[in-house]
């Protein structure tokens, strides 16, 4: 069924400049602190139960802005908190998300790791950071250290209509690490191969005796080769953050945080031929770097102050405000792969399979961010209805400029000329281009460019006796402005969109807790008709259906859910294009993606010290109206959506011999876990190859493959007293070094997925 657009147009009442003084004018706010509590519970069967919540103590949900548990929120939502974090030596997006169903992690594999590329049913999920968007220029938006991060959340399906634009996918939201109650620290220091060293610290302190000014502070550096040949990252971080709480009803906390990485790895993948399709030279070796060490750049500079308020008023009514201002710089610089060599002229011309011409040039980036989020929340009750009424405004601002450059192939000025590169007998250094995007060529790129989007939005969960509905309605107002700094000349994108979400959820004594959903997106689109009609925004809508599952008595949460999600009003060459008078590139809101998916998962303990994660999912992505064919390359309707396998499965079982006093002496400090992850293959395609003086295209599947991960960790001061506080762990991932391509999700481009990892932890806690 092709359902509805999932956007609609509305007048606009309201004055976005208005809304945006308002918003301003709001005090500023924060989430809370304190250990996981269960929320108040049904009096009819919540007894003695364990409450997953997903949320601290006086905090809000990602996937509700309010403190309903899991089991009551009719969506599919998956949280990973620091106790799993840090059991599998979690320390980036992807690591974490490789064991949660409907997610296709490490899009670019092992070789470029600075960034979070991943696919969450179809998409590529919006990133939030205490349920702000990061965002930046195109190449700046930073990757967060998780040394700050307390939790991870996953919220499946579209969510525009808390957070505004974004992909109907999901998001990602992380949540920082902020002062808490009691007094507290860790050291942790870390070696393993790849000549990988990190050392981290985190304290927390109460700084009276009666709880009223709290303080923290993170900090670390850390340093690793990466997996291809001359690459290393590098990074360090402060985080201090303060939290005066006056009183148990109103709390402001300040979060500022500065974070450099002088160094992020590659940023080269790999041509299909010697990877997943045959190469008559042989295969590529997986740390083969088919950029250049001496040209490679990577320079982010991230800093930012945040601040959280929260107020209640009285047990039925709070406010939040939640602040971040943040500025991103970037330089970056790479030289990639953009083709074959040939050999030969005319019909006799053929690429040389052994030769690689290449691309080059980067970016330099300086962006401020500004987010605002302020809302409501009341509590009440009409007869036998019980309300959780959530109503917000919310605001984002990003500023800056972007210079950028990149030029393809060999010429005759050594500033511009990019060398290729021999695959099997790689030399490096040179003569390289000019890392001066200006002098690199002179139809560079030089943008200031300004957004802002004002949403908006109204919720209420309303509970009848075991029975659970939410009803959420927003309003986004969308202007961006693009400045051409070359020529002075501006483009201008004003758009608004309606978004709505319904659900409904019974939840039985037995704890059971089936549901249905239906939910809407909006992305801005820029561009316009042949006749000059403005694109409206990109849509989305799902609907999905589950069953949720708490055992009585675990803290652990299962998931079964099948969803019908679709991005529509894609837009895509017109059909008629060429004829009657409408040029050969004109392009039509037409496209359409059709995701269709069954997801299992469930996380938690299943007895006391056994941890069980387990995970599979059915991802049918298919893109139902697609670009028409062109040239060699025919059309994508039909087709699969790239990077994305349609089958992943996972599962991972740890024990914590000790825990609960269930063996005691020496061997109770002893844990254990290991798990598998199946990734299946995935749509890749290129167009590098020629044949007798023809370009060709060529559609290709690849391999799936199956990784097993493993843990040994000891608790020290179980073997004496002496080392109390003190505990060993060792982390391997891809334990039986495994090559394999991770995924090929850009048309000629392919990623080898990482290597053996093995790391070593000593951690100090007080």
């Amino acid at each position: 069924m092709t359902g509805s657009t999932g956007c609609r147009r509305l007048p606009a009442r309201l004055s976005r400049r208005a809304l945006a003084m308002a918003l301003a004018a709001l005090p500023l706010s924060a989430p809370a602190l304190a250990a996981d509590a269960p929320a108040d519970g049904d009096a009819a069967g919540r007894d003695a139960a364990i409450v997953v919540t997903g949320v601290k103590e006086r905090g809000t949900g990602t996937g509700t802005k309010t403190d309903t548990p899991l089991i009551e929120t009719p969506q599919s939502i998956t949280v990973i908190d620091s106790r799993e974090m840090e059991l599998r030596n979690v320390q980036s997006i992807n690591q974490a998300v490789g064991y949660v169903a409907g997610v296709a992690a490490n899009q670019r594999g092992g070789m470029v790791t600075r960034y979070d590329q991943l696919i969450l049913r179809g998409f590529a999920p919006g990133v939030y950071l205490d349920g702000m968007r990061l965002i930046a220029g195109p190449y700046s938006t930073p990757q967060i250290d998780f040394n700050r991060i307390d939790r991870l959340d996953i919220v499946k399906g579209p969510a525009s209509v808390l957070y505004g634009n974004s992909t109907p996918g999901g998001l990602v939201n992380l949540s920082s690490k902020l002062p808490e109650a009691e007094a507290f620290g860790r050291i942790e220091l870390q070696a393993g191969n790849f000549d990988a060293l990190r050392a981290v610290a985190d304290v927390n302190q109460p700084l009276d005796g009666d709880g009223r000014l709290l303080a923290r502070v993170v900090g670390g550096w850390q340093k690793a080769d990466g997996l291809t040949e001359g690459t290393f990252s590098e990074r360090w971080h402060i985080s201090p953050s303060l939290t005066f709480a006056p009183g148990p009803d109103t709390s402001l906390t300040l979060l500022a945080t500065y974070q450099r990485s002088p160094s992020g790895g590659g940023y080269s993948g790999v041509p299909a031929f010697g990877s997943v399709l045959p190469n008559p030279f042989g295969e590529l070796p997986r740390d083969i770097n088919t950029g250049d060490p001496g040209y490679e750049r990577y320079d982010h500079k991230a800093k930012s102050i945040a601040a959280f308020f929260r107020h209640d008023f009285n047990q039925h009514l709070t406010f939040r405000s939640n602040f971040r201002f943040q500025n991103n710089r970037l330089s970056y610089r790479q030289l990639y792969v953009g083709g074959f060599a040939t050999t030969g002229t005319g019909a006799s011309r053929n690429s040389d399979y052994s030769t690689i011409i290449r691309g080059g040039g980067g970016a330099d980036e300086d962006f401020d961010t500004l987010t605002l989020d302020n809302h409501l929340n009341a509590r009440f009750e009409t007869g036998p209805l019980r309300h959780n009424l959530l109503a917000g405004i919310d605001y984002q601002n990003i500023v800056g400029e972007n210079v950028q450059q990149f030029n393809t192939g060999q010429t005759g000025n050594p500033l511009t000329s990019i060398p290729n590169l021999s695959l099997f007998a790689p030399t490096y250094g040179g003569t390289l281009p000019s890392t001066d995007l200006t002098v690199l060529s002179a139809g560079y790129v030089n943008n200031d460019q300004k957004r802002d989007q004002v949403g908006v939005y109204l919720q209420d969960q309303v509970a009848i006796g075991r029975l659970q509905l939410i009803a959420s309605g927003r309003y986004d107002w969308y202007d961006q402005t693009t400045v051409n700094k070359r020529n002075d000349t501006a483009a201008q994108l004003s758009q608004g969109a309606f978004t709505m979400r319904l659900g409904g959820l019974y939840e039985t004594a037995i704890g059971l807790a089936p549901y249905v959903s239906y939910a809407e997106s909006f992305e801005p689109q820029a561009g316009a008709t042949f006749d000059g009609t403005p694109f409206d925004p990109v849509t989305g809508r799902q609907y999905e259906a589950g069953l949720k599952f708490q055992p009585r008595g675990l803290n652990a949460l299962f998931t079964a859910s099948v969803y019908d999600l679709r991005r529509q009003k894609v837009p895509v060459g017109d059909p008629n294009a060429g004829s009657g008078g409408i040029p050969a590139n004109a392009q039509i809101q037409i496209g359409e993606v059709r995701v269709r998916g069954v997801e299992i998962e469930g996380r938690g303990e299943i007895t006391t010290g056994v941890d069980v994660i387990v995970a599979g999912s059915y991802t049918d992505a298919i893109i139902t109206r697609g670009t028409p064919a062109a040239g060699i390359t025919p059309t994508t309707t039909g087709t699969r959506q790239l990077g994305t396998p349609e089958w992943a499965a996972s599962g991972f079982l740890s024990w914590d011999l000790g825990k609960g006093d269930r063996i005691a002496g020496p061997l109770g400090g002893l844990r254990l876990g290991a798990g598998a992850r199946y990734v299946g293959g995935s749509d890749g395609t290129t167009t590098y190859a020629v044949v007798n003086g023809a370009a060709t295209f060529t559609r290709f599947h690849t391999d799936g493959f199956i990784l097993v991960d493993a843990l040994l960790g000891y608790d020290l001061g179980r073997a004496t007293p002496a080392l109390a506080g003190f505990d060993l762990a060792v982390n391997a991932a891809n334990l039986f070094d495994k090559t394999h391509i991770s995924a090929c999700p850009f048309n000629n481009s392919c990623y080898f997925g990482a290597a053996r990892t093995v790391i070593g932890s000593l951690r100090y806690r007080w």
